[in-house]
């Protein structure tokens, strides 16, 4: 799991395995910590997704953690069903295919013209973390 913070969005990038708890404990204090800069968050997932426990830490934290919108980017069945299942935890939160990249950023209210650094940076991210990165539109 990767995640940086650009302007008042979070991009975070999951590997196809989900978060260590280790893991998950510092992307929720990077959280709390940017929580007064953070208006929504962008996740894009190979398949990785919080466990059933990290989520119930997450969902302890203070309502302006909580309270952001996002955008989940994946081609996994399996993360997408998830969020489907829980809207009443994730109402602000939409889950988009790899072809629906205009969709997430607009649900997201992404400028055009702040589109191309995010998808660089969510490249950046999948690359470090030693994914093969498909081909993000430009």
């Amino acid at each position: 799991m990767a995640y940086v913070l650009i302007g008042r969005l979070s991009v975070n990038v999951y590997s196809p395995s989900s978060p260590t708890d280790e893991e998950w404990d510092a992307y929720l204090k990077y959280r709390v910590t940017h929580m007064p800069r953070i208006d929504s968050v962008l996740v894009y997932t190979q398949g990785g997704a919080s466990t059933i426990p990290q989520r119930e830490r997450l969902n302890r934290m203070p309502a302006r953690v909580l309270g952001v919108t996002g955008a989940v980017v994946t081609s996994s069945v399996y993360v997408r069903a998830m969020y489907k299942a829980r809207p009443e935890t994730h109402s602000l939160w939409k889950v988009f295919s790899e072809t629906e990249w205009d969709a997430a950023f607009r649900h997201l209210s992404v400028r055009q013209e702040e589109r191309s650094p995010i998808l660089s940076m969510v490249t950046k991210l999948g690359v470090d973390l030693g994914l093969a990165m498909p081909l993000l539109p430009s």
